[in-house]
């Protein structure tokens, strides 16, 4: 009782302890879930008509297309080039996916399931399957459907074995990632097809198309560049700037924002320390190698090139190499020398007169796997020998072995290239007579060759190489960034970064502007953690030291441009250089029509240049030889009357004056059908190009990849 007592007594303030208790456990779930929440609603790698893609789905979209990549190339690893192309690839591809997928599902455009299995299985076979090297005839480079039942059949069925079921796994996500590559080029065909026929083509427009693209012309022609008359003849002020710029601001649409930044680099390069230690383990390894019976222990102990027991001609030598064994003795040695940054060391093992290479044929059969069956091996290998040495052409009894084996050709092979597989078949290949069939056992392999014919005997070497390259050590690595890390912490190195690199005796690239989603800077390898970097520092005048593999960038940033329309002080420039060439065609062409010229010659004269000419132009022409894209000369060479000044007139490289010296009028036979599918062609071309880009500034897309990746 007098426990409840104390309850009661209390309660007012049991109660407001507990309800602290309750509110501070409900807001602390609410923080972490709003953190949660928070991190998510940051999360967009970038939106596409406000749906957002998380750095998850996008990245693992580029891990699905990197191994179908590491798959069509037989590698194993991508280089940084290829991953940052695949990055792009793949955001252009999931942003025109979701621009496209919202117009067809308006539309009603889909693929269906019989179309899917029409695409891979029947008479019309997807483009996308038709171009994979898996399942191409090696022999033909044509599409071959057995293959791909091939493959399609082993991705459905099980394995017993955990192992080959794991490459089975493999192969069926590649397949579902084929199988989504082949629905959606499918869709934007349908797509794009729909759009290229809502746009009519009329006889009119493609007789004209067909005529215009038969009348092809010579010109005659003058140019005055406006590189060669001074800006200062002209005068562009910066209110023409300004209403250029306002009257053309979609043209200046950013996706990712724009970064300036200032940036010098630093190599990690050997000290003349490091050169001197090499140096001195160079002449250890001399020593060791002009005494020893086996080059191979000492090549292998010093050099990072193994020893080749083989001889070679001298057009695989260097030419410091060849002009050391033309003249030395057998044993003699060379080195050290120090040539560029190695030290290289030389011995003469031998040398000889033989052919430089031999043409071969060679059946490999695998030795017995189990106890017991050496004999039949043995005996298998004995009646091919003595089918080839009763006559039977060697071609043959390959190709009858295997149909692929091509007649068992192995084309030309120096001694290097067989030193792989053993010493045994290098004497036996460059020794064996011409045509004679020969037997031959090495590690694993039972084989029977025929040589087929030899080069000339030409002169060649057995040479020992030690190649002892110098590397930054790690004092000299530890030495360099001790010196960066000193500056990167200069006071005041954010205002006077230039200044303070510069007395150092850094060169400075100043003022770089890059977009944040720009792969290197610069091309420069491993470069593009400095852009992510500078897009994402919220304070400008920042500097920082970046580690690269064989170099260090220390980078300032000087301001970052938000994603959208550039501003004016971006672009002014080119702008600016844009209308003084207007301005410089208006003059150029009004001093020229001042003078009352009327040949040819007399106005390359009064432009102080020489007259050109160039041939078989038509209205359709997109790049003139020599001059790029000029719609003024492609009008002249369908419409200008023949023989007659046309001119002065404003082009991209400068003001023109032509003449149509010839015209000649094509042969081919007008087919309107045929015309009509051509330009339809040429507009679906275009469509495909434009529509993303109209679809992206209706629908929206925001790429926030610089954030993240």
């Amino acid at each position: 009782m007098a426990t409840l007592q104390k309850i009661r007594d209390k309660g007012t303030l049991l109660v407001i302890i507990i309800g602290l208790a309750l509110l501070a456990f409900v807001l602390g779930d609410l923080l972490t879930s709003g953190t949660t929440l928070f991190g998510r609603a940051q999360d967009k790698a970038f939106v596409v008509n406000r749906e957002v893609i998380s750095t998850q789905q996008y990245a693992d979209k580029i891990t699905q297309f990197e191994e179908f990549q590491k798959m069509v190339s037989g590698q194993s690893s991508l280089d940084e080039n290829v991953s940052s192309q695949i990055r792009e690839v793949v955001y252009q591809q999931m942003v025109r996916d979701r621009l496209l997928g919202h117009q067809t599902g308006k539309l009603g455009l889909t693929v269906t399931k019989e179309e899917l299995n029409d695409l891979v299985h029947g008479q019309s076979i997807s483009p996308v399957l038709q171009q994979l090297p898996f399942f191409l005839d090696p022999q033909t480079g044509m599409f071959d459907r057995r293959a791909l039942i091939e493959f399609i059949n082993t991705v459905n069925i099980p394995s017993p074995n955990p192992q080959e079921q794991a490459l089975v796994n493999q192969y069926k996500s590649l397949w579902l990632f084929i199988e989504e590559m082949i629905r959606t080029q499918r869709l934007e065909e349908k797509y794009i097809s729909l759009l290229s026929n809502a746009v009519i083509v009329n006889d009119v427009e493609a007789k004209t198309a067909f005529e215009h693209s038969q009348r092809n012309a010579d010109i005659e022609y003058a140019m005055k560049s406006y590189f060669t008359v001074p800006d200062s003849v002209v005068n562009v002020t910066d209110e023409e700037v300004k209403a250029f710029y306002n009257r053309h601001k979609s043209s200046f649409r950013m996706e990712a924002p724009l970064v300036k930044l200032s940036y010098f680099t630093k190599g990690i390069t050997p000290s003349e320390e490091d050169y001197a230690e090499v140096e001195a383990e160079s002449h250890k390894a001399f020593e060791e190698l002009d005494n020893t019976a086996n080059p191979a222990a000492i090549v292998a102990d010093y050099s990072q090139t193994p020893y080749r027991d083989v001889f070679v001609s001298e057009h695989m030598l260097t030419p410091t190499q060849v002009e050391f064994v033309r003249s030395a003795a057998i044993n003699e040695m060379y080195g050290p020398k120090r040539e560029g940054d190695s030290f290289h060391i030389y011995k003469l093992i031998d040398k000889t007169v033989a052919p430089d290479s031999v043409h071969l044929r060679m059946m490999a059969i695998p030795d017995a796997s189990m106890v017991g069956q050496d004999s039949v091996i043995t005996h298998f290998v004995d009646s091919i020998y003595g089918a080839i040495s009763g006559g039977t052409p060697f071609a043959e009894v390959a190709n009858s072995l295997n149909p692929n084996s091509n007649g068992g050709d192995m084309g030309w092979a120096r001694e290097i290239d067989l030193a792989g597989f053993s010493t045994e078949l290098v004497k036996t290949a460059f020794n064996a007579p011409v045509g004679q069939p020969v037997k031959l056992s090495i590690p694993g392999q039972q084989l029977i060759l025929q040589v087929e014919e030899r080069t000339r005997p030409v002169n060649k070497y057995k040479l020992a190489i030690v190649d002892m390259p110098v590397l930054p050590s790690e004092k000299t690595s530890n030495n360099i960034d001790n010196e960066l890390n000193q500056f990167v912490s200069t006071p005041d190195v954010e205002q006077k970064f230039n200044e303070l690199a510069s007395e150092k005796g850094y060169m400075v690239m100043p003022g770089i502007t890059v977009s944040a989603n720009d792969f290197t800077l610069a091309q420069i390898p491993g470069s593009r953690q400095v852009i992510s970097w500078a897009a994402n520092e919220k304070k400008v005048g920042a500097v920082k030291k970046f580690d690269l593999t064989n170099s260090r960038i220390i980078a300032r940033v000087e301001r970052v441009i938000p994603s959208g329309t550039t501003p004016l002080s971006e672009v002014s420039s080119g702008i600016r250089s844009q209308l003084v060439n207007e301005k410089k065609a208006e003059k150029i062409i009004s001093d020229l029509k001042s003078q009352n010229l009327s040949s040819i010659d007399a106005y390359a004269t009064a432009m102080n240049a020489n007259t050109d000419t160039v041939r078989f132009v038509n209205f359709n022409t997109q790049n003139i030889t020599g001059l790029g894209f000029e719609p003024a000369l492609n009008a002249v060479s369908a419409f200008a009357p023949l023989n007659k000044v046309v001119g002065p007139m404003k082009g991209n490289m400068g003001v023109y004056v032509a003449t149509v010296v010839n015209r000649t009028e094509g042969t081919d036979e007008y087919d309107a059908d045929e015309q009509k599918n051509h330009i339809l062609n040429n507009n679906a071309y275009r469509l495909q190009m434009q529509s993303v880009e109209v679809l992206k500034d209706k629908l929206g897309v925001e790429d926030n990849r610089f954030r993240f990746f």
